[in-house]
């Protein structure tokens, strides 16, 4: 009797798939012809049709070692793929032929009791989600159709299940569901559907949704497991698996890689062995509960022999599986509103028919303007965010619906409530949501006609139901016509199309209570009633209600008390959903106790003239509110709002309100009282670190555009009012991103910036100092070699007797090194200086704000003070050096043999597989210095601003090829005298070709790191990468031509991280080929440290590598590496060594 894939799962028994087919074949590569490919390198799907029989047998090793379903060789055999090899017109062909061979290797192996075959539908490689029209070359309609065809001639096939799999557009998984749920329908069959989506280590998509956003795309579609493969190893994959089966209503699989991939001369190898492969599966199934496993990239049979052993006769742990689960969710993150805080809060500015600044919005398309109110609703907690684009003035209600959706899914994840009374609207509109969402609403009219439309439309998306006691004689206002209308709503939604009680919400409706009419008068009242009474006869159907209905009329203020009573109240009385303002959400506990009162006794009906009680309070309140509510940002000075504009670096609405401010003020008033002020106290701000380096930005860009706009406006001396400053980083230096910075500011502080740029030689300096007669001068260096062109400078000036005020900064120096080089006796970077010193006098400023406080002692016909004293005579003899100590012994092992001598082949990566494996965590609290933020603070502003940022930036990258990352290695044999290393020629091991000396520390025990290399002979290793010079180029663009500085310093953060991501990946095929790789054994060592000193060596070290041929490597004048992202490394491979 054949055992059914549900039986097996409600068994609890572990469901074992086989490994990949990819890795067999290569196996057997040198049996496939290029006739067997017919041409179609590549496609190994075309095998199922010239060369069934390796397909078949690999099936049946795969089964013999012990897989219960194996998976059809029809991966990539939908039309999009076969397109790329011409082969779409056989897709059909193609499918069943790898049916047919699945089927015959399940009867060739009739001795396995479980044997079940799985079509297997892969992603098309086009991507629905994304902005870029090239990616999404094909709409919703057509990749369903397209998974249509290949579904339907899997079943008739003859498959026991289907697999989507590889899945990494959560959109593309909603068409695919579509498409293969019509063919069910069509067909009036069905087997167990599994759905499996690709994370990274972060547990995102390619797209950046997580587990939550994954459900809310599938999770209400009825699949028989959920699931993840590829991506990932075991290991990284584990944390999310778990997540996912704490969530999942139904079975979960993991099927990972063999690890994760290292690119080897381009191609991806996977080195995790069966044993530990297997070994974590198996904790998988048995600790956290997963129900499925198999094999992604990488695994071989044996990996699947392994996993059936240490699965025999096991079950699955048990797992607490969630009751009734409603995921929402949009292309970022997702609900399970079954889940949530009741009552959730579903967001209502977006709605054009009730607000007018939205219906102003949508007419004017600003969808950026509306993404903010967005933003706003789902910072102040906002589970949904309803959407409504109905507007008289237009009669494009889905065109517009379908636009904003598309806008909002990737920048927000607050899932959607779509509020129209237009099918067509929901149509058209789920089409663009990678999730589900709420669909609002339904009702009676017409017999239920357009009801009817929508809910086919909820049902087959997977989207709950909001529904209105509306029918053909009107609205119901009685609690008597309200509950016969649910119960009309409950028998269509859940008798007639099938959906489940808890899918559906009843609104009982709220009216007005400002009218004043006595009829009106229990309108609030009934509602909370029928509520109470409908949660009774229907405990499965769920409640929402449109609060702010029943203040429609009133005050402001009035309103506000009103509706959080009104809230209030239908919360106890069990409400699931509120419409509602979430900035306007009060604790009514707060409230003044005669305030509740004067609404209880409106909305209870207790009084007869409480509607003219409540508003005299609120007419004699005037401006003074008691609770807790709080004056928009409307309410403030045009002076205040300005400030508040760069406090909060919002640019909305800001040329009218410097247009307002420019009737009260004279530009310069403005420039010199609002914004230089509030830039002087972001800097104060930055400076106790509540603020970080990117908020400081984007400050500085909307400080930027107020400028630019008010300088129209300045009289003939107020442009130059605050000084003028040379900016420069000095000459062999590479590195201007913190030059760009400080340049940035100063800018928009008034200052006249004269930017000369990177590697500027002094003579170019000081002809810019004769031409420009400046306030100032400001010199940046990143390394202590340029950082000795600082003290050229100085003695140049001094010579020719200048007297301009000289201001340095960067990694290299600090206050002691301004005081040394002041000094223009002689200058040899020691701790003695002269009693002679620079006129005009030299600065260290630590950063931005720092310089700007410096130059304001130079406002032109202002006295020169120097900020910091100055020693009047000479300094200090240093105190003498403590004898070093005598470092303890070294023990070396056994003589370590690498793979080869010399230089290696040329290792090279994907950008896109590079940035897809960011830590984003890592990246922006280490490289885009946000790492002061709490922990809430910092995840809200990672999903608001950080993360839209690094998309952005992504895709840039992608299209314009910004990152060309590659890098290689090689060994030499060497030997150690003293402190010295003596490298040999590969071949030649007499012949010595360079020499390196590591100085030995006054700490750390008196160690060098030579300690570490064996004297009488060792191996060391040598590397170097680099990403190419495009992203710095485009980095220092957004500085220098358009004024972008977040997005500059950014970039050059992506940069600098994948630089060091890269040399890391190069550090691990090091080990694995010097076969050293357990527990990451020995360290890289960089140029420029302590360990390490004096980067000039760096220029042996790259010509033995040929590094300019290979990579295009030169050194500037001061030993720096262009392009600037590339590092060149020593590997030392002794366990016991470490950074000095």
């Amino acid at each position: 009797m054949r055992v059914s894939y549900q039986q097996l799962l409600s068994d609890r028994l572990p469901v074992i798939f086989d490994g990949a087919m990819g890795t067999e074949l290569q196996r057997r590569d040198s049996d496939i012809t290029p006739d067997d490919r017919c041409g179609a390198a590549g496609c190994n799907e075309i095998l199922n049709i010239t060369r069934p029989d390796i397909i078949r047998s690999i099936h049946c090793e795969y089964l013999r070692a012990g897989a219960h379903v194996i998976e059809t060789n029809t991966f990539g055999a939908n039309r999009f793929k076969l397109r790329e090899f011409g082969l779409q017109d056989r897709a059909a062909e193609i499918n069943r032929a790898g049916v047919q061979a699945a089927r015959e290797a399940v009867e060739e192996c009739r001795e396995r009791d479980i044997a079940l075959v799985c079509g297997c539908l892969g992603p098309t490689g086009i991507l629905p989600s994304s902005s870029d029209t090239t990616l999404a070359a094909a709409g919703f309609d057509e990749l369903a159709a397209a998974f249509e065809d290949q579904a339907s001639a899997l079943l008739e096939g003859g498959v026991d299940l289907l697999l989507l799999e590889t899945m990494q557009d959560l959109l593309e998984i909603r068409a695919a569901l579509a498409g293969i749920r019509s063919l069910f329908d069509k067909k009036n069959k069905c087997v167990p559907l599994q759905v499996q989506v690709t994370l990274d280590r972060t547990g995102r998509t390619l797209l950046g949704g997580d587990i939550m956003a994954f459900l809310g795309a599938a999770g209400n579609l009825s699949p028989a497991v959920l699931g993840l493969n590829c991506g990932t190893g075991p290991d990284e994959m584990v944390p999310h698996a778990r997540a996912l089966v704490d969530a999942s209503p139904v079975p979960v699989s993991m099927i990972p890689n063999a690890g994760m991939p290292e690119n080897v001369d381009g191609t991806p190898v996977y080195r995790m062995e069966p044993g530990p492969f297997a070994g974590r599966l198996a904790d998988a199934v048995l600790e956290a509960g997963v129900s499925v496993v198999g094999g992604c990239c990488g695994t071989g049979c044996r990996h699947i022999e392994m996993l059936s052993g240490l699965l025999k006769g096991k079950k699955a742990a048990a797992r607490s599986v969630p009751g009734r689960t409603l995921f929402l969710s949009t292309g970022l993150g997702g609900v399970d509103l079954e889940q949530a805080a009741r009552p959730v809060i579903i967001g209502e500015r977006l709605n054009a028919q009730g607000s007018r600044k939205t219906k102003e919005l949508v007419l004017a398309g600003n969808y950026d303007e509306l993404y903010q109110l967005a933003l706003e609703q789902q910072d102040k907690h906002a589970t949904l965010l309803d959407l409504c684009m109905a507007i008289n003035e237009r009669d494009d209600e889905p065109e517009t619906m379908t636009a904003l959706v598309r806008f909002l899914r990737d920048r927000v994840a607050a899932p959607f409530c779509i509020d129209s009374t237009d099918p067509v609207v929901f149509a058209e509109a789920l089409k663009q949501m990678p999730g589900a969402g709420l669909v609002n609403s339904i009702n009676l009219e017409k017999g239920g006609e357009k009801a009817r439309k929508i809910l086919a439309t909820a049902r087959s998306f997977g989207c709950p139901v909001i529904a209105l006691p509306i029918d053909d004689a009107g609205m119901a206002k009685t609690v008597g016509r309200k509950l016969e209308l649910a119960g009309r709503i409950h028998e269509l939604a859940c008798e007639e199309f099938g959906l489940p009680a808890h899918f559906v919400y009843f609104d009982p409706l709220v009216y007005t209570l400002a009218t004043g009419d006595i009829e009106a008068a229990d309108a609030a009242k009934d509602s909370l009633d029928a509520l109470r009474e409908v949660k009774r006869r229907y405990p499965g159907m769920r409640t929402v209600m449109g609060v702010s209905n029943v203040s429609f009329g009133l005050g402001p203020k009035a309103r506000r008390f009103l509706n959080n009573m009104m809230l209030h109240h239908a919360s106890r009385a069990g409400l699931d959903a509120a419409i509602f303002n979430p900035l306007h959400l009060d604790n009514v506990d707060e409230y003044d106790a005669d305030i509740r009162k004067l609404c209880d006794d409106l909305l209870l009906n207790r009084r007869a003239n409480a509607l003219e009680r409540l508003v005299d309070h609120f007419e004699e309140m005037k401006s003074a509110v008691s609770g807790p509510v709080r004056e928009p940002a409307a309410g403030h000075s045009p002076e205040e709002r300005l400030k508040q504009k760069l406090f909060l670096r919002d640019r909305r609405d800001l040329v009218p309100l410097l247009d307002e401010l420019l009737h009260a003020h004279p530009a310069s008033e403005i420039l010199n009282t609002l914004l230089l002020p509030a830039m002087a106290e972001i800097g104060e701000r930055m400076a106790r670190g509540e603020m970080i380096l990117p908020f400081v930005l984007q400050a500085a860009e909307i400080m930027k555009e107020s400028v630019t706009y008010l300088e129209p406006h300045f009289g003939k001396d107020d442009a130059a009012a605050k000084g003028k400053i040379i900016l420069a980083t000095v000459y062999g230096d590479v590195h201007d991103i913190g030059k760009n910075l400080v340049g940035s500011i100063l800018k928009n502080q008034g200052f006249e910036v004269i930017d000369l740029g990177k590697q500027v030689p002094l003579a170019d300096i000081v002809a810019a100092v004769r031409r420009e007669n400046p306030d100032a001068v400001g010199l940046s260096a990143l390394l202590v070699t340029t950082s000795r062109e600082m003290a050229a400078a100085v003695k140049e000036f001094d010579r020719l007797g200048y007297t301009v005020p000289l201001l340095i900064g960067g990694a290299a120096v600090n206050r002691q090194f301004a005081e040394r080089i002041s000094a223009v006796g002689e200058y040899e970077m020691k701790e003695e200086v002269s009693a002679d010193r620079y006129a005009g006098g030299v600065y260290y400023a630590k950063d931005a704000f720092e310089a700007m406080r410096i130059l304001e002692t130079f406002k032109p016909g202002k006295d020169r003070a120097p900020v910091q004293d100055a020693p009047k005579g000479p300094a200090k003899a240093p105190a003498a050096d403590a004898p070093m100590s005598k470092p303890p012994p070294v023990e070396h092992g056994q003589l370590v043999t690498p793979m080869f001598f010399g230089t290696g082949d040329m290792l090279t990566w994907d950008a896109g597989a590079l940035l897809d494996g960011i830590d984003r965590t890592r990246l922006y609290k280490g490289y885009w210095r946000t790492g002061r933020m709490s922990g809430e603070e910092f995840e809200r502003n990672a999903l608001t601003e950080f993360d839209p940022a690094f998309d952005t930036l992504k895709r840039e990258i992608l299209d314009k090829e910004l990152i060309d990352a590659r890098g290689y290695y090689g060994f030499w044999p060497v030997y150690v005298k003293g402190e010295t290393v003596y490298l040999l020629h590969p071949s030649d091991h007499a012949t010595e070709v360079a020499a390196f000396t590591f100085p030995r520390m006054r700490r750390r025990q008196g160690r060098s790191i030579a300690d570490w290399v064996r004297p009488e002979g060792d191996i060391l290793a040598l590397q170097v990468v680099t990403i190419g010079p495009r992203l710095a180029e485009r980095s220092r663009a957004y500085f220098e031509k358009e004024d972008k500085y977040t997005f500059g310093f950014f970039l050059n953060g992506i940069g600098n991280f994948l630089t060091e991501e890269i040399a890391d990946k190069v550090t691990t095929e090091v080990r694995r080929a010097m076969y050293v790789v357990e527990n990451r054994r020995g360290t890289r060592y960089g140029f420029g440290y302590p360990g390490l000193p004096g980067l000039e060596k760096q220029r042996d070290l790259l010509e033995l590598l040929c590094a300019e041929d290979r990579l295009g490597i030169t050194l500037t004048p001061g030993c720096q590496m262009v392009p600037e992202h590339s590092t060149v490394t020593v590997f030392v491979h002794h366990p016991e060594s470490g950074y000095l």
